[in-house]
């Protein structure tokens, strides 16, 4: 038994199908080259059942004694702890106590994906651990069901992103079954975004998945006409992606933001911004789940084909770009420290 093993995994960023990819919509979505390592290793000393966990960009330094205790989260780490339970439940031997180190330059509650990046590194690390040859397939599996915990219904796409890397088309069929589609390529067509972060929102994801579901309970037409015009133009973003037509995006990136808004899941303050941008030509969405108050909406991409309209561009007050990679490779085997 090696004892240890060590992975990392992407963030990501929805291009096209917030919210609608909830309900059975298409979604397309990119790993993003902003990174997470996890480190684990059985821990005898520690016994079995135990974990120490070091998570050093959130302060976290703890010792859990029995990781079949926590089934919520509520505390900054309890989404790992969760994960090693969830990923060890059930393995015979019973493994040994872990020591789990996480280290992230993937910012959290900015739409990037940090939840499943971890999900999906501490399933993979621990396994791996003891030795044991998991499929992606059931790393994606159980990723899925940690996730829903963090955020309660989830599409699935964020875990399929962080898992297969690239740019991927997803579409939920049921609780058990997403269907995926490589574009292959597409990474390298991507140079007509441009991505933001408009400052932290107001909301969890969780929250505004629920609102959005409050939303279709009292206004079914309202949220399914925004759900049809999400989907067209997440086909027809897949489309122009597919056939490198970086004009194209402008008019489809407006319709899918006209769209959110309709759901009210893009405060005042950013709907302001990304008039401003759609005034000088080009076009701006949010990448995620957005939020109602505050001033921020997570990530928002902007969008427009000439690389000069790019360099010309003023960002919004409180904005800060991410120069990062887009169709970045996903889950991957790192060298233990």
């Amino acid at each position: 038994m090696s004892g240890e093993a060590a992975v990392s995994t992407p963030g990501k960023t929805i291009l096209f199908g917030e919210h609608a990819a909830v309900y059975g919509h298409p979604a397309l979505v990119t790993a993003l080259d902003h990174r997470m390592t996890v480190l684990a290793r059985t821990s005898a000393a520690l016994g079995s059942g135990a974990l120490r966990l070091e998570i050093p960009s959130l302060g976290i330094e703890r010792t859990v004694a029995s990781i079949r205790t926590v089934d919520s989260v509520s505390e900054p780490g309890d989404l790992a702890v969760l994960a090693v339970a969830m990923a060890t439940e059930g393995l015979r031997p019973e493994p040994a106590g872990f020591h789990l180190r996480i280290d992230s330059g993937i910012p959290t509650g900015a739409g990037f994906g940090s939840s499943a990046a971890l999900a999906v590194g501490v399933v993979a690390a621990c396994r791996r651990a003891v030795d044991d040859d998991i499929t992606l397939e059931e790393i994606g599996r159980l990723a899925a069901s940690i996730e829903r915990h963090q955020h309660g219904r989830a599409s699935g796409v964020d875990v399929q992103a962080v898992l297969r890397g690239g740019v991927l088309l997803c579409r939920r069929v049921n609780d058990d079954v997403l269907e995926r589609e490589e574009i292959p390529g597409a990474g390298a067509r991507l140079g007509a975004f441009r991505i933001f972060h408009s400052g932290t929102p107001g909301e969890s994801t969780g929250t505004m998945v629920g609102a959005v579901r409050h939303l279709l309970d009292r206004e079914p037409a309202r949220v399914r006409e925004a759900f049809a015009t999400i989907d067209a133009a997440t086909r027809d973003g897949c489309a122009a992606l597919s056939r490198g037509d970086d004009a194209a995006f402008v008019p489809i990136v407006r319709r899918a933001e006209a769209a959110l808004e309709a759901l009210d899941v893009v405060p005042d303050p950013v709907r302001a911004a990304i008039r401003a941008i759609e005034a000088e030509g080009g076009a701006a969405k949010i990448s995620g789940a957005g939020g109602r108050t505050g001033e921020g909406a997570g990530l928002v991409l902007v969008v427009h084909p000439d690389p000069v309209w790019h360099a010309r561009f003023s960002k919004p007050d409180g904005w800060t770009e991410h120069r990062v990679r887009l169709g970045a490779p996903g889950l991957r085997t790192e060298v233990a420290a």
